[in-house]
């Protein structure tokens, strides 16, 4: 959507430009107006360009994210516990290992 939007966007500044100095004659090929319309219509249809080729890219890159937190949630079932994603502190795992050792010890 967002290489569409940016494609259309400098198309109708490239155009609107054209229009003026050509069609119309209403300004100057190197008048302002016509500068200021005509380069970021360029660069508008370059980024629609580069972002139009890069989908790809740009969408795994996106959804890198959930892609790992998928992969996580898939290792999860090996029973492996990971303290790096333990909401707990250093002190509440302590607390948790002191906790089981003493049921484990009670059976």
């Amino acid at each position: 959507m967002m290489s569409t939007f940016t494609l259309v966007t400098g198309a109708l500044l490239v155009g609107d430009a054209l229009n003026g100095t050509i069609v119309t004659n209403t300004y100057g090929i190197t008048s302002p107006a016509s500068v200021f319309r005509v380069v970021p219509g360029i660069v508008l249809i370059w980024v629609g360009y580069t972002l139009r080729e890069n989908k790809e890219k740009f969408v795994s890159a996106y959804f890198a994210g959930r892609n790992a937190a998928a992969k996580s949630n898939e290792k999860s079932n090996d029973d492996e516990f990971d303290e790096q994603m333990s909401p707990l502190s250093e002190d509440g795992l302590e607390n948790l290992e002191a906790r089981k050792s003493d049921t484990d010890d009670n059976e």
